[in-house]
């Protein structure tokens, strides 16, 4: 590094640290934001891949950074969307291959985008705001990013997903040991004095980490993700030093998981792993895996084992059908089923939820609490809505497996295996939260189903 180079480093240094004792971290991070922003337009127009790159970074961090700058940062993902979307059909548009999204997977995902506008002309649906906001993730994220994915990603990208995925997701979990074992910082301080996240984050002393993820919730489901889907990709990798990575990755990842507390998390490896012994089709694997899977839930369900750690008996209430907490969702849920007798496309999109007691906050739905993401699809889309969107998801299901089985090279298909019991984890952990719709779970999914129901190409990953 040069004379000139190293003084302009130092003076750059000097004015941040200057700034923020003066004025604290935000215009530093803006100045840091729009610098990283202006390099994004830079590489997307020599290669849009770097489009992923950035939507990945902000799909982990957009939310955590919102508790620095009061800034509506998740707004982030669909400007990185869309910038990569008007940039592919400027430069692109001649070269553009349509026949990439000539399948049933993105037909039906563009039918449940159409169904989502239809619903503006829902008569229960109060805000077209809450409409706007509450759609993106359940319906724009999924479209914009699956039609992205097939004009630009390839068979061999899968390799840049997982290893961004990994790396990302480790970051996340040392922040979250960071918060178990040093503490919180001024911002994190903050956002846990509000009442509702206090109650819900700390629990007779004890602190569910979040690290800088929405909540404790969809954190524990993240790293859960991760988890499974490195737990299969290191026991079929034969290369060492993969290997090493992809359990590294498992054990810290299932390891955040226990801090958050989050009990529904549970459900993403148990049925990711019963998931994978399933398609393996080696009865050993299976037999061996099986038997795993019982001795946990036995020393859970049967037990006291481990009782006087805290995260234990989070995941042990989780198999208590007694517990409070379930009974109220039962309970929720009852309500609702007397409500969608008389409302088949549901209350309208953002009726519930969030959205709901922001934007109006007096109606039924928005006091009712939803926790399940299917409870909510079917609060503000109606049954009507609901067998749409389980149909879709089954439908990529077996286009899915269609397209495992017919993988030819060894080393696709393992990912395509870690995949799969990752996405089926999420499904199931979906009944108990909100999880699917939520950052950094939702783009990782629809990822997911990109690879899994992309076209096989000639190039083979390693």
């Amino acid at each position: 590094m040069s004379i000139r180079s190293e003084l302009l480093l130092l003076i750059v240094s000097v004015a941040l640290a200057i700034s923020i004792s003066v004025i604290g971290m935000t215009l530093p991070i803006l100045i840091i934001g729009l610098a990283f922003l202006s390099i994004g337009l830079i590489k997307m127009t020599k290669d849009l891949r770097w489009g992923f790159y950035f939507l990945m970074v902000a799909n982990f961090i957009s939310v955590g950074m919102s508790r620095y700058i009061p800034l509506p940062l998740g707004l982030s993902i669909d400007f990185i969307l869309i910038l990569v979307f008007v940039i592919l059909f400027l430069k692109e548009f001649r070269n553009l291959d349509w026949s990439a999204i000539r399948n049933p997977t993105f037909f039906l995902v563009s039918c449940w985008f159409v169904f989502n506008l239809f619903q503006l002309l829902n008569p229960e649906s109060n805000s077209f705001i809450a409409w706007f906001y509450a759609m993106r993730g359940t319906a724009l994220y999924f479209l914009l990013t699956m039609l992205i994915a097939y004009m630009i990603l390839k068979d061999r990208d899968i390799i840049w997903f997982i290893n961004f995925w990994f790396s990302l997701s480790i970051i996340a979990a040392l922040w979250g040991i960071k918060q178990h074992f040093i503490g919180l910082d001024w911002a994190e301080k903050s956002w846990l004095s509000v009442p509702g996240n206090y109650s819900t984050h700390l629990l007779h002393g004890k602190l569910r980490v979040f690290s800088f993820f929405s909540d404790a919730g969809q954190f524990g489901a993240a790293q859960a993700h991760t988890g499974i889907v490195a737990l299969v990709l290191g026991v079929l990798e034969k290369r060492s030093k993969r290997k090493v990575f992809y359990f590294f990755t498992m054990a810290i990842s299932f390891y955040a998981m226990l801090l958050s507390g989050t009990r529904g998390a549970f459900a993403v490896p148990f049925i990711g792993g019963l998931t994978y012994l399933l398609l393996s089709k080696n009865f050993k694997t299976f037999a061996i895996g099986g038997i795993l899977i019982t001795i946990v839930f036995i020393v859970l369900k049967f037990t006291f084992i481990g009782q006087s750690n805290y995260q234990v008996q989070r995941l042990r209430s989780a198999l208590d059908p007694n517990d409070a907490s379930f009974q109220v969702r039962l309970e929720n849920q009852k309500k609702l089923g007397v409500y969608l007798q008389t409302h088949p496309f549901g209350g309208g999109v953002g009726s519930g939820g969030y959205w709901g007691q922001r934007f109006s906050p007096d109606s039924f739905l928005a006091n009712l609490a939803l926790d399940s993401w299917y409870v909510r699809i079917a609060a503000e889309y109606g049954y009507v809505g609901l067998i749409f969107y389980l149909a879709l998801l089954i439908i990529i299901l077996l286009q899915a497996l269609k397209r495992i089985r017919n993988t030819k090279s060894i080393a696709h298909k393992n990912k395509l295996y870690a995949l799969f019991a990752g996405f089926c984890g999420i499904l199931f952990a979906s009944y108990g939260n909100q999880v699917l719709g939520q950052m950094p779970t939702g783009i990782l999914v629809y990822l997911s189903i990109f690879f899994l129901t992309n076209k096989p190409s000639n190039a083979s990953t390693q």
